[in-house]
């Protein structure tokens, strides 16, 4: 029988073994074979009362941390204050050690020209329309930061609902529940592809839902939509739906409030884009029924005037999807919307990938051609790429940024600004390197514990953040205007290409 002080210098003895291997262990990880062998650091397991003196540098000053965002710059719907629009988030911050990019950085504000026309178009002429589309990973998901932006253009210049969403999306929007889903088949070209559909023809929103096949032989489905007492008042008060299809035959849609018929539209034979009428309820259903297969690639939520803002959240895309699509219809469909800014926000599914600093920058080149895509396709509306946040993982015992971020990003903004479009650097934005850290362990959490996606407060700041910076560079643009009147003496348009 083992005595207390057997056992307790046993311990003794283990933990000064693992302190031992721990000070005289290779620092770097050390390949054998095809594993990848590390271990424990001295700082890993001592932490703060480990300090090596021959590396120990005293800055003076400490990495940035976001602590709060100050409320007093929203109204109750989180939305940006009218204050907040002209000046700068008063974040309290400690003083970075390295200068952080966090504004968003252009070549030429007036490769913005589109966007920033049809803003002060809107602005004198309410009946006008302008739409935005912004692109993205699970970072958008449930409308999350692309809300913020909508609320804070539409408080400004007018406009009502959420815009497209899919007719089964994976994840709702925040304004809008769908349930008892019949008859519906989601298919995407992002992530786990279906390879039988072979023409690539899946819509802008890089989605569509296939009506499947009931047993009297009807292609036929249902879905019942409810609004949700929660999200921005705006979205939610939507009084018109534009459902976008391609069917092989004639197909009716139909809206039922309970059991009762309100409306009845019939698509013709072929692709078609049509306005319907929404009953001003809470609760409501749609049921779609054709003879033949049919696609319905989303519908959009929204008022005949103001601003739209779609969200399109691609759950583990890396933004390589632009290239694959039908060109032809995906050219239509920008057209046909009239997007004036098209924002693209990936990267983050790359980052646990990346082998080198060969690979990010491989990676970046290939963002760089979709964006040549989107250019070529509709070279009117003004670019605006949001690069990844900063992610972290287990390092031994202690969470840490991955190393290639730094390398990623600055890869990705050469590309982006050398073809004339707008880069936001999120890694920045959030503190740079080891914020992520900083955002999951502050209070409240601005980020969850996977250290890769924001929590609904981290994601709500990093919206307005992006409101407010378009509209700084919307000032710059209308300050290069004003100066360049003045040179020329009478009142010019900033040319689109210059």
């Amino acid at each position: 029988m083992n005595k207390p002080g057997q056992f307790f210098a046993f311990l003794i003895a283990t933990g000064f073994t693992v302190f031992l291997l721990s000070l005289f262990s290779p620092k770097e990880a050390f390949k054998l074979g095809p594993f990848e062998l590390s271990y424990y650091k001295p700082s890993d397991l001592l932490g703060s009362f480990w300090v090596e003196e021959s590396f120990a540098v005293d800055t003076g000053v400490s990495k940035l941390k976001i602590l709060a965002v100050d409320t007093a710059l929203s109204d109750q719907d989180g939305t940006l204050s009218e204050s907040a629009i002209h000046n700068p988030l008063p974040i309290k911050i400690l003083v970075p050690p390295v200068k952080l990019d966090t504004g968003i950085q252009v070549i030429d504000v007036a490769s913005f020209f589109s966007f920033f026309e049809a803003l002060n178009v809107i602005d004198h002429d309410p009946n006008e329309r302008v739409r935005v589309i912004h692109y993205g990973d699970s970072q958008l998901e449930g409308d999350r930061i692309t809300m913020q932006l909508r609320d804070a253009l539409q408080k400004k210049y007018g406009g009502y609902g959420f815009g497209y969403v899919s007719l089964s999306p994976l994840v709702a929007p925040s304004s809008l529940a769908f349930s008892k889903e019949q008859g519906l088949l989601r298919k995407t070209v992002f992530g786990r592809r279906d390879t039988s559909v072979k023409d690539m023809r899946y819509g802008h929103l890089a989605s569509f839902t296939a009506l499947i096949e009931n047993e009297q032989g009807e292609f036929e489905g249902n879905v019942v939509l409810k609004k949700r007492n929660w999200g921005f008042t705006r979205a939610r008060n939507y009084s018109t739906l534009k459902l976008h299809m391609d069917a092989s035959a004639p197909a009716k849609v139909s809206f039922h409030i309970e059991d009762t018929l309100y409306s009845t539209r019939i698509f013709p034979k072929g692709e078609w884009t049509l306005g319907l009428d929404v009953p001003l309820v809470n609760e409501f259903s749609m049921h779609i029924q054709s003879s033949e297969s049919a696609r319905v690639f989303g519908w959009s939520f929204e008022s005949p005037t103001g601003i739209h803002v779609d969200n399109v959240a691609m759950r583990g895309a890396s933004g390589m999807m632009f290239t694959k699509l039908d060109e032809v219809q995906l050219q239509k469909s920008l057209q046909r919307e009239g997007y004036t800014l098209i924002i693209m926000q990936f990267g983050g599914n790359a980052v646990p990938y990346l082998k080198d600093e060969a690979h990010a920058k491989r990676f970046a080149r290939s963002i760089g051609r979709q964006l040549d895509q989107m250019q070529k396709l509709y070279p009117s509306a003004a670019l605006l790429f949001i690069g990844p946040s900063d992610m972290a993982r287990k390092q031994g015992i202690v969470m840490e940024s991955y190393p290639l971020i730094p390398v990623l990003r600055t890869a990705l903004r050469k590309e982006v600004l050398s073809r004339g479009a707008g880069y936001w650097d999120l890694y920045d934005v959030m503190g740079g390197e080891g914020s992520m850290v900083d955002w999951v362990t502050q209070d409240p959490a601005f980020a969850v514990k996977d250290y890769i996606h924001f929590t609904p407060k981290g994601a709500s700041w990093v919206g307005r953040r992006l409101a407010q910076e378009l509209s700084i560079l919307q000032l710059r643009y209308d300050d290069l205007k004003i100066e360049q009147t003045m040179k020329q003496g009478t009142v010019t348009q900033i040319p689109t290409t210059l």
